[in-house]
């Protein structure tokens, strides 16, 4: 099974204070075999997601950041992560195609629609978010995917 999952879903996974920690982990075990796709978009916003951490109020310090984008790294290269090769010049394409057809009826972040966007060139078995808005794209795709709360 090829799973794409979107920096939300990630976040909360690698990061152990997230409020939805144990969801996306549980999740992440239940699906420990199967081969975890990210692109370099998930991967820079997964990282500056996490980065971002650090401005909050009792967020992590910085260098406990980087020691779990390192994590995330390894995982890229003895784990069960995997580059998928796109190419972004027809995901911006797919973006506007995206907007054009949905975006007075859905709520689209265009970092969310990027994400989709890459649905058409990766064809996971299974998309995972933690965001409902960008599950709600998804399925209007019709590609097969799953909210984890």
């Amino acid at each position: 099974m090829r799973i794409y999952a979107d920096s939300s879903f990630l976040v909360s996974c690698l990061y152990p204070a997230d409020l939805h920690h144990a969801p996306a982990r549980s999740f992440f075990r239940q699906y420990a075999s199967a081969e975890w796709l990210t692109t370099e978009w998930s991967q820079f916003e997964t990282a500056n997601s996490l980065r971002q951490l650090c401005l909050a109020s009792r967020g992590p310090k910085p260098m406990v950041v980087e020691s779990i984008r390192r994590l995330f790294k390894h995982w890229h290269t003895r784990g069960p992560f995997q580059l998928a090769d796109t190419e972004m010049s027809e995901a911006i394409q797919e973006c506007q195609q995206l907007s054009a057809a949905h975006a007075a009826a859905l709520r689209m972040r265009s970092a969310d629609v990027l994400h989709v966007a890459l649905l058409e060139q990766i064809v996971p078995d299974l998309f995972v978010t933690r965001d409902a808005d960008q599950f709600a794209l998804a399925t209007q795709r019709a590609f097969p995917a799953q909210l984890v709360a």
